[in-house]
């Protein structure tokens, strides 16, 4: 089960990566880049804040060292493909989710979950009416 996502005292992602590997999991370096699949340069790289994984490796990396995948996603600033993809579907998404993305920045966990929960009934009220 991926642990709970970092306090409010936000480290480096590399740093959280190479913390729990060594304190937690107990693997060297070159045990966790083969469970990777991975050089070991390549996740020293990442420990050291010199490269982003790619969505393969970062959901390895999830499942490998137990953390939960938004909190990867949040310390490398990668997006899951969906925002982009639902973003750029038309030319209305292209205009509205940016500036929906720019109101939404600073809503606490209950303020998103009320959104998304209103967002599913809009969606769901949407498609009754198609049928």
């Amino acid at each position: 089960m991926p642990r709970a996502s970092r306090s409010n005292q936000e480290q480096p992602i590399g740093d959280v990566l190479r913390a729990r590997r060594i304190e937690e999991l107990h693997k060297g370096l070159r045990e966790m880049a083969k469970i990777l699949d991975i050089a070991p340069a390549h996740l020293t790289d990442l420990e050291k804040g010199r490269r982003t994984p790619s969505e393969g490796l970062l959901l390895r990396i999830a499942t490998a060292y137990g953390i939960a995948e938004p909190e990867l996603r949040a310390g490398w600033s990668r997006a899951e493909g969906i925002v982009s993809e639902v973003a750029t579907q038309d030319s209305l998404t292209a205009e509205k989710v940016p500036e929906f993305l720019r109101t939404a920045r600073k809503l606490s966990q209950d303020q998103w979950d009320k959104l998304i929960s209103e967002a599913r009934r809009m969606s769901a009220k949407k498609g009754r009416r198609k049928e």
